[in-house]
């Protein structure tokens, strides 16, 4: 039976040849194969052109039915199956060698001009025969048929088809490629993209739409204002984080939740550009806002602390040295205090602005007047120049206002002699003109008045008389003229009874003095 089967497969691997010469491109499983087996078929195919008639040992086919079934199922991938007719009976007693001319299965012609090198007649089997015949065949054919036909039979079976059969599909296992598509996915998220939730663009217009309830909006639109500089500042340099929005509340001053953070911090930033605050003395801002090193440089050149005053309610920032635009809430700069945290509505508002001798000049800007709980504005010893703005009369709070040693001109706001708790007037040593109104007799707290060396003119009211609390009161060096009226000269100490006005000075000097005082402290 082995041999048997070493002829039949001998006549399988001769059909492959000579397919294998008339179709050059393999199936890939045989390529696949080649290189592993190569060696075993060079040696079966050794063996198989020996002289079949031989027997001798050397010339006996080793070939095991396990080999048979690896070329039967090789060949059996290489080409296309086709359906099987059923199987001719065939007697027991006398088996017949399987005829190379009359197979039940197509025979595949090779498409050659000329005669086939092999034998063509090559049955093609699905595997090895279920019911193996029981005994050798009497007369085996010994070998391949030794003189192949000449030239393609001329009748070939009936049945296949006309053409080739195509080249069968290779049986190759292929990775299934992840599922792409033509762009990534991107799944939305809740989270702002921006900060505020509000792109770069939307961010500027809101703060520029906030700020314009504080400023004139036409002064943004020029880049050398105070205004504009500081809207630029807080919009696109400010390096303080969080990052302050202007479409909701954060850390700085709310006034108990009434005004955005913002609009202190915008106040303050104009009142340094409109005061020239690079050219201060000390506590300009950094060069580069995002630079710790150049930060801690300017901090290091301030040293600018608020005068105490001894107030008794906790302040944020009144020994804070910090330079001014630096990334901290303002009330770190130097020369600012803040509200403290047991007056909850007012903590981080602030409180204090106090320069003496720094190098202040420019003018001042109106925006200060928003500053609505401030209590203590100190701007003393600069050349500060231009009017004092009609908007400090909103500083509902303020106890001091001393702007001495200044180049102020213009009037004195008729709006500052509302400010009901106002105790200290200072105003010496400045270019203010026109009269002094007789308003002045409204400021019932006011224990210090000091208008020295001003152009002030005309006659002093007699509503200062009405300042029950007056205890300084310096009128001279301007051009009043006229006599001290009685109701001032009732609030000296030297009355009887004592008035609590201690020191009253105005140009009462010399024979023809511009003012007639009998009860001045002394006469300039």
């Amino acid at each position: 039976m082995a041999f048997k089967s070493a002829i039949l497969l001998a006549g399988c691997l001769s059909a492959t040849a000579a397919a294998t010469k008339q179709k050059p491109s393999q199936s890939r499983f045989l390529r696949n194969r080649k290189r592993h087996d190569a060696r075993r078929g060079a040696a079966i195919n050794e063996k198989l052109h020996q002289d079949p008639k031989s027997s001798s040992p050397q010339h006996q086919l080793d070939i095991t039915a396990e080999d048979v079934g690896f070329w039967t199922r090789s060949l059996q991938s290489s080409f296309t199956p086709l359906p099987t007719p059923p199987p001719t009976r065939r007697s027991t007693n006398n088996p017949i060698a399987p005829s190379p001319v009359s197979t039940p299965f197509p025979t595949d012609v090779p498409e050659t001009p000329g005669p086939t090198p092999n034998p063509t007649a090559v049955p093609e089997t699905s595997g090895p025969t279920p019911n193996p015949t029981p005994g050798p065949t009497p007369n085996p054919t010994p070998g391949p048929t030794p003189n192949p036909t000449p030239e393609p039979t001329p009748n070939p079976t009936p049945g296949p088809t006309p053409s080739p059969t195509p080249e069968p599909t290779p049986l190759e296992l292929v990775p299934t490629p992840s599922p792409t598509t033509t762009a990534p996915t991107f799944i939305p998220t809740a989270s702002p993209t921006f900060p505020c939730n509000l792109t770069p663009d939307e961010r500027a217009d809101e703060i520029r739409e906030l700020l314009s309830t504080i400023s004139e909006p036409s002064l943004f639109d020029d880049p050398d204002t105070p205004q504009a500089k500081a809207l630029d500042w807080i919009t696109n340099d400010d390096a303080i984080e969080p990052i302050l929005c202007p479409n909701e509340a954060g850390d700085g001053c709310t006034r108990g939740g009434t005004v955005n953070p913002l609009v202190q911090r915008y106040v303050v930033a104009t009142f340094y550009f409109a005061t020239e605050g690079d050219d201060w003395n000390k506590c300009t801002a950094a060069d580069d806002f995002d630079d710790e090193g150049s930060v801690g440089d300017a901090n290091d050149n301030c040293d600018r602390i608020v005068t105490p005053f001894g107030v008794g309610n906790d302040r944020v920032g009144d020994t804070s040295t910090d330079a001014w635009l630096g990334p901290v809430n303002e009330c770190e700069w130097g020369g600012i205090a803040c509200w403290g945290e047991d007056t909850a509505n007012l903590n981080l508002c602030i409180d204090q602005l106090d320069f003496e001798s720094d190098g202040l000049s420019g003018v001042l800007a109106k925006e200060i007047g928003n500053l609505e709980v401030l209590r203590f504005l100190i701007l003393e010893r600069g050349t500060i120049s231009g009017p004092i703005p009609t908007e400090f009369g909103d500083l509902e709070r303020l106890l001091i206002l001393d702007m001495d040693f200044n180049d102020l001109s213009g009037e004195i706001p008729d709006e500052l002699f509302g400010l009901k708790s106002l105790q200290q007037l200072d105003l010496n040593d400045n270019e203010i003109t026109g009269t002094l109104s007789s308003r002045v007799g409204e400021l019932k707290f006011l224990t210090f008045l000091q208008l020295d060396h001003n152009l002030l003119s005309d006659t002093i009211p007699s509503e200062i008389g009405n300042l029950e609390n007056l205890r300084i009161a310096f009128l001279s060096e301007n051009d009043f003229t006229g006599e001290m009226p009685d109701e001032v000269c009732a609030l000296r100490n030297n009355t009887s009874p004592p008035g609590v006005l201690g020191v009253l000075v105005t140009d009462c000097q010399g024979n023809d003095p511009e003012v007639i005082c009998p009860c001045c402290s002394s006469c300039a």
